[in-house]
């Protein structure tokens, strides 16, 4: 999720140990009830630091930043400490207990799930593997999860007396959407799942920016990717059958470690290898981002004759405008009836 969804999940944790002082009380809170909600912003934020950390060519660092070891759920009581440690800093005389305490929760529930649950996925399991799970929930920026957690936090900076509740209410509100998003989520697997009986895989993928449409993949026997999209009230349309031969990739190329990170990134890879001046041209898509069957997020590796890197990029399948023409053409066609 972005930093802004990850630090007002906190402050809502944060929200949830009930007070020394009442929000209403005339008396002023307590330096453990400020660094209660200090520390739990903090310890949402701080796994992102990791972003700084990250070297390399332009494919590594988009697919190393913000899923380091501090995303770990090894790391955890690290990252709470931490918060823990600067929040007692700035409000002497805090209480040990419910400042590490919330921050621990504040990491696990701030941040490493809410990025699990979205489409890019998290190394939660660092470093006894490096798997990228995902769970598919939400895409990476859900106005819908961060609008209700904005209102709550103004209302609360606005009327102090029950900047609790409104915070609480907010996250009420937010939780209620993604577990909206999990029971459709569960509903249409189940839907692309009987209409592909053959498949050998199958998965459902939110679309950007809308609550109604997802995108789904199902891997064929033969190497085929079958792409489309579906609505909450429909059925799986397809829009393209893609061959993806595995075996494409010559195995020089994937012991670079570039292109090995690439692939492990994509779930459902379409990948091509053309011959470039010099040397050659990897491109690794993953079909689960397209739009109209067609990806709409490519990593594209240039490598030479000795197999070192000498180009590295992120392809986001066309200009902000190109796309935007594209999703209007997929919005126009998804109103007209059958």
């Amino acid at each position: 999720m972005d930093n802004l969804t990850h630090g007002l999940l906190g402050l809502a944790i944060g929200a949830l140990r009930r007070p020394d002082v009442r929000p209403s009380a005339p008396e002023r809170s307590t330096p453990t009830d400020r660094a209660v909600l200090l520390a739990s912003v903090l310890a949402a934020e701080l796994p992102d630091l990791d972003t700084l950390l990250a070297r390399g060519d332009a494919v590594t660092v988009a697919l190393h930043a913000h899923r380091g070891l501090s995303h770990s759920l090894l790391f955890t009581p690290v990252v709470a400490l931490g918060a823990t440690l600067v929040a007692r800093a700035v409000f002497r005389g805090a209480r040990w207990t419910p400042v590490l305490v919330t921050s621990l929760v504040s990491v696990v529930f701030a941040h490493l799930l809410p990025d699990l649950w979205t489409g890019w996925g998290t190394r939660v399991l660092l470093p006894f593997s490096d798997a990228r799970l995902s769970l598919d929930w939400t895409v990476v920026v859900d106005p819908w999860v961060t609008l209700p957690l904005v209102v709550g936090a103004v209302v609360a900076w606005r009327r102090r007396a029950v900047w609790r509740k409104a915070v609480l209410v907010g996250l009420a509100c937010a939780m209620a959407y993604v577990g909206a998003r999990v029971v459709s989520w569960g509903a249409l697997t189940g839907r692309v799942d009987r209409a592909y009986p053959e498949a050998q895989a199958v998965r459902v993928f939110p679309a950007p920016l809308s609550f109604r449409t997802w995108r789904y993949v199902a891997r064929l026997p033969g190497d085929v990717l079958a792409a489309g999209e579906l609505s909450l009230f429909g059925e799986p349309r397809e829009d393209r059958r893609v061959v993806a031969p595995v075996e494409v990739l010559p195995e020089d190329l994937k012991d670079i470690p570039t292109v090995r990170e690439a692939l492990a990134w994509a779930r459902f890879p379409v990948v091509t290898v053309v011959p470039v001046e010099g040397g050659r041209e990897v491109r690794i898509a993953d079909l689960r981002y397209h739009l109209r069957g067609e990806p709409t997020l490519t990593f594209v590796v240039r490598v030479d004759a000795g197999g070192q890197v000498t180009d590295a990029r992120l392809e986001r399948g066309g200009s902000a405008s190109e796309l935007l023409r594209r999703w209007r053409g997929e919005a126009a066609r998804e109103a007209r009836p059958d």
